[in-house]
């Protein structure tokens, strides 16, 4: 990539947090082009923090085929989780986590993998059953303790975490959604920047262009009449919630294309869709 002034003077001394979806790291050659891109930001940005969430979904559904015999189960986009459910995600978290950690230390990348959220780290709660419906089980984030990931931070320029956490009281192993637990994230360490990876290149508009830059507006509009549907809305949820908290831009890009981290933050025209608060549409 050239002209890298660009980043190297907007996110020097920042932090980014960044969900990568499942359908994305199932794909060596899509991981192995996103880290190399974070290789790139870490030798040109002094001070840069990075927590990347990742999410398991796509290798959850298709193990719960497998081995159990069954569809998942989800409530409007969101994954009802049962016990069976939690033991196939410790396995699959483990092996991913297993896996970039050995990927980012291959290309001498000092990061930390969390297994699961301690109790003190992100504080979690069973979710009680909602209208009817038990989401089994699933957490809800009440706190996120951002102390703890300085101190993490002290040692480490980056920390790998699937979205499994510990009820604050029982200690069972909840499950939360991953765009959720980045946000979240991102939102109690007042991150600079979250992006979320997935095999969607961008928001588009009903004539299928891509939509660049979106504010809350026009997403409630697009969300109203259908454009964006199913699970994307839980991502664009959480985008909209993540500039309420505070933080400057949220971006979502495609991670099987070839630098797709460098080209949507060092170019202006980016290659998603970023998500500003205050962006006026001309």
């Amino acid at each position: 990539m050239k002209d890298k002034i660009y980043y190297k003077s907007i996110l020097q001394n920042s932090t980014i947090v960044i969900k990568i979806s499942g359908k994305i790291i199932n794909d060596k050659n899509n991981i192995e082009n996103i880290v190399e891109d974070i290789k790139e930001l870490f030798s040109n940005i002094k001070n840069l923090k990075i927590v990347i969430v990742f999410g398991l979904g796509m290798q959850l559904d298709k193990y719960i085929l497998k081995n159990y015999k069954r569809e998942s189960i989800k409530h409007q986009g969101r994954r009802v989780t049962n016990k069976e459910d939690i033991q196939a995600m410790k396995r699959i978290s483990g092996e991913i986590l297993i896996d970039l950690y050995s990927l980012f230390s291959k290309n001498n990348i000092n990061s930390f993998p969390i297994p699961v959220s301690r109790k003190d780290l992100i504080i979690a709660k069973k979710r009680p059953i909602i209208k009817g419906v038990d989401f089994g089980s699933v957490g809800d984030i009440s706190n996120i303790d951002s102390f703890h990931f300085q101190n993490y931070f002290d040692y480490y320029d980056l920390i790998l975490m699937p979205s499994l956490v510990l009820d604050k009281d029982s200690s069972e192993i909840l499950n939360i959604n991953a765009d959720t637990v980045a946000m979240e994230v991102a939102a109690a360490l007042k991150a600079n920047k979250l992006i979320f990876i997935s095999d969607v290149e961008y928001i588009a508009d009903r004539k299928n262009n891509r939509i660049s830059v979106v504010n809350e507006s026009k997403i409630n509009e697009l969300i109203e009449n259908k454009t964006i549907s199913g699970g994307m809305i839980v991502k664009v949820q959480n985008a909209l919630k993540a500039l309420q908290k505070g933080i400057e831009k949220v971006h979502l890009i495609c991670g099987t294309k070839k630098n797709c981290l460098l080209k949507e933050l060092n170019t202006e025209e980016g290659v998603g869709t970023a998500f500003e608060k205050n962006y006026v549409e001309y």
